[in-house]
């Protein structure tokens, strides 16, 4: 698993999202998610297997 801390992670998602990396390469893209530990981020599965967690953290 990789953590890519980004400034606006639902910018990246809209970025991934238009890449159509599912139909081109197979990788799973889900959509950004606020998660209980302070992070709001979008998985990416790539085609090699690798999870990605790409966000930022959540203000408070």
């Amino acid at each position: 698993m990789l953590h890519l801390w980004v400034e606006d992670a639902d910018a990246w998602w809209r970025r991934l999202d238009a890449a159509d990396l599912a139909g081109r390469y197979g990788a799973r893209v889900g959509v950004p998610e606020d998660r209980p530990w302070g992070m709001r981020d979008v998985s990416l599965h790539d085609p090699g297997g690798v999870l990605w967690r790409i966000g930022h953290a959540l203000p408070g």
